[in-house]
């Protein structure tokens, strides 16, 4: 007989780790942010990318593209016409994956502190690459909307321009002076939903001595079903992982590489080559899901999906019962 491990969830949305609500890149990144940008010139991403970089982050969140990196899309736009000098040409980046299709540029604005536009555009499910008041030129990436459309500190920004990740509004500056929209079908909080809860089943109880007796650890397999609410296909990892009571990562456990059909579902199993893990004191259990894989996957551009409230389990094995508290 087998010993299931319920680990009981609200079913609902799922949030990306710590508070990063849509992928974040940073202008400063060392893997490219020496890079010259643009085909001409001495400039470089990390001076003068917050345009590239806030695109990078439209072009990676969105469905129908594989990994965009900033170096990624400046060696695409160099070998594509999408400079003059080191400027971008907005439109060029929603070439990339093709015309109509994914990204794509659908509306520009130059008045300064135009709230109605920028609110409109959010609403249609867009996002806005607005530029900011500053001692030189910068743009920023505002992913959301949340408070009355005339107030700066209601729009939620990704800024390229910082080296680490600190959540920001636009009262942080004031206001914007332009903007420029654009659509996709974006991998954010919305996109996932848990069709069940997630069951870890280990070994059967009659094989436990055998384990123990060679002293093996105990393995587990772990079932989840998940759903895609976008009208396009995803394909990416889903990463089981480990994580300790103060939100660090202790071990990726395991991934599976999936392609989720529009409005589609997918049944996930992993494998668990030691469940006592489980049990250690504050563990909590993430399905994280990234468009690459790594052992240690960036929390800035990887989202949890079973970050979700009021999360708890309780688990059984070896006659110990302890609550797993995934929140």
């Amino acid at each position: 007989m087998k010993k299931y491990i319920y680990l009981i969830l609200l079913l609902g949305q799922f949030f990306a780790l710590n508070a990063v609500s849509f992928n974040w890149f940073s202008q400063n990144d060392p893997r490219w942010g020496g890079e010259r940008l643009g085909s001409r010139g001495n400039t470089s991403i990390r001076k003068s990318g917050c345009v590239l970089t806030s695109l990078s982050m439209l072009l990676n969140a969105e469905a129908s593209n594989p990994l965009t990196t900033p170096d990624k899309l400046n060696l695409w736009l160099k070998q594509n016409g999408g400079y003059a000098g080191s400027n971008m040409r907005w439109q060029m980046p929603g070439l990339m994956d093709g015309t109509g299709w994914g990204l794509e540029l659908v509306s520009q604005n130059n008045s300064r502190d135009n709230w109605d536009f920028l609110s409109e555009q959010l609403s249609l499910g867009n996002k806005v690459i607005v530029k900011v008041a500053g001692r030189r030129s910068h743009w920023v990436l505002v992913v959301k909307q949340d408070g009355p459309k005339n107030h700066p500190s209601s729009y939620i920004v990704n800024d390229p321009g910082i080296k680490t990740y600190e959540p920001r509004t636009l009262a942080f500056w004031g206001g914007f002076r332009a903007s420029r929209a654009f659509s996709g079908n974006w991998i954010d909080e919305k996109t996932f939903t848990l069709q069940s809860d997630i069951s870890v089943v280990p070994v059967d109880n009659d094989e436990f001595f055998l384990y123990d007796l060679y002293q093996i650890a105990h393995p587990a397999d772990v079932f989840v079903s998940i759903k895609n609410n976008l009208p396009v296909d995803i394909k990416g990892f889903f990463i089981l992982t480990v994580f300790s009571a103060d939100g660090s990562l202790v071990e990726t456990v395991d991934y599976d590489y999936q392609t989720i059909s529009a409005d589609g579902s997918a049944d996930i199993i992993y494998e668990i080559e030691d469940s006592s893990s489980l049990l250690t004191d504050g563990a909590q259990i993430k399905i994280l899901f990234s468009k690459y894989y790594s052992d240690s996957p960036s929390l800035m551009d990887t989202f949890d999906i079973t970050k979700l409230s009021q999360v708890k389990s309780t688990v059984q094995m070896n006659d110990v019962t302890q609550d797993i508290d995934l929140n």
